[in-house]
């Protein structure tokens, strides 16, 4: 069993880096917004305003918005149901004196190893946000472990798929005369790196690479670019119904990145448009929105994969509950705003294969920002 679980523990200490693969939807995410499906163009939560669509933020009444520190952590749900079998297993072989029994044990271990999947992360970002301009440090990585029984070779191999994004945005944002036409902006110093590795359990010399400080160094190198992202809000606002359209362009002109790591070189550009209904009273509102992104398929994404759908419910601005439709699975939120402090949870699933059931990522998100 030795030679099955070294590699991968090797993988899992020197894999503090990051996955999520940046398409078609914006580099940093509210978690509040992941549990509504993703579809933020027409309404989006702090700092995920200047992501989402700038435009956005002279909505709402008040000028400060949000000036806080958001810190977030996720865990894939299989690697959870790993951890609980090994705490199990593991307090049953100290109840347990049979050998058979400790080799059923490690046989089971070994195949929920190589069956689930181990996908972690964090993200941060610090912010100030006004109904005028907006400015945020973030950084997230998730890095996504996968043992396969039978790799490229039909032998065992061990996969590991990295994604990091780092930087600043700035944005800004008018409302026209017409006071139902908005327009907004956001600059983007961006940091980001991927990175794919492979190799099979009896490759020895690859395995005693990963110990190496250059494969380390590998592994973190990021390339660096500027961006712009461009978004635009038609606001018909009523008494108690708004309707919002919404357009957005991500990385006007392709986002050119240079440095060290392998990829990505760019970030394409990107066409999107959402639509927006709200019911509100004073204090409470519901809003449903549907965002169809990547207009013009530049990544060559299946349908599922472009089509967000949400919903959200705000009571008395202190309480919050989001579900949607994101990469073909359902998702869910809940948000509790502590005047200075802000918890939220949100349940969602990543799908890498490129339909629906292939290899998904069921995910685990809880986030806590202080701020007001």
């Amino acid at each position: 069993m030795r030679w099955i679980l070294a590699p991968l523990l090797a993988c899992c200490c020197l894999a503090s880096v990051a996955l999520a693969r940046k398409t078609n939807g914006p580099i940093y995410e509210d978690p509040f917004d992941l549990g509504a499906g993703g579809a933020s163009l027409t309404r989006a939560s702090k700092e995920g305003v200047l992501f989402s669509n700038p435009a956005l933020l002279p909505l709402g009444a008040a000028f400060f918005r949000w000036t806080g520190l958001t810190t977030t952590f996720l865990v894939n749900k299989e690697a959870v149901d790993t951890a609980r079998s090994l705490v199990k297993s593991a307090q049953s072989s100290k109840s347990s004196s049979s050998g058979s029994d400790s080799k059923a044990q490690a046989a089971d271990i070994v195949d929920k190893v190589f069956k689930n999947p181990i996908h972690l992360g964090w993200g941060l970002a610090l912010s100030t946000v006004t109904s005028a301009f907006g400015l945020s440090a973030f950084s997230r990585f998730e890095p996504d472990i996968r043992a396969k029984q039978f790799g490229s070779t039909g032998l065992p191999e061990v996969e590991l798929r990295t994604e990091s994004y780092h930087g600043v945005a700035i944005g800004a944002a008018v409302r026209t005369p017409l006071r139902w036409l908005l327009f907004g902006a956001t600059a983007k110093y961006l940091y980001a790196g991927e990175q794919d590795v492979a190799a099979q359990v009896t490759d020895s010399a690859t395995i005693a690479s990963f110990g190496q400080q250059k494969f380390a160094q590998n592994l973190v190198a990021l390339n660096k670019g500027v961006g712009l992202d461009l978004g635009t809000l038609l606001f018909f606002q009523g008494q108690n119904v708004d309707l919002t359209a919404a357009g957005k362009v991500d990385d006007l002109g392709n986002t050119k990145l240079s440095g060290t790591s392998a990829q990505p070189k760019q970030f394409k550009q990107v066409a999107s448009a959402g639509l927006g209904l709200t019911l509100h009273s004073t204090a409470d509102a519901l809003h449903f929105a549907v965002d169809y992104r990547d207009l013009s398929d530049v990544y060559k994404e299946a349908l599922f994969k472009r089509l967000y759908v949400g919903t959200k419910v705000t009571l008395r601005t202190y309480l919050g509950f989001s579900g949607g439709y994101y990469n073909g699975y359902p998702s869910m939120g809940v948000e509790i705003d502590l005047l200075l402090l802000r918890l939220a949870f949100t349940s969602y699933t990543r799908e890498l294969g490129d339909h629906p059931g292939v290899d998904p990522r069921h995910i685990y998100m809880a986030s806590i920002s202080a701020g007001f």
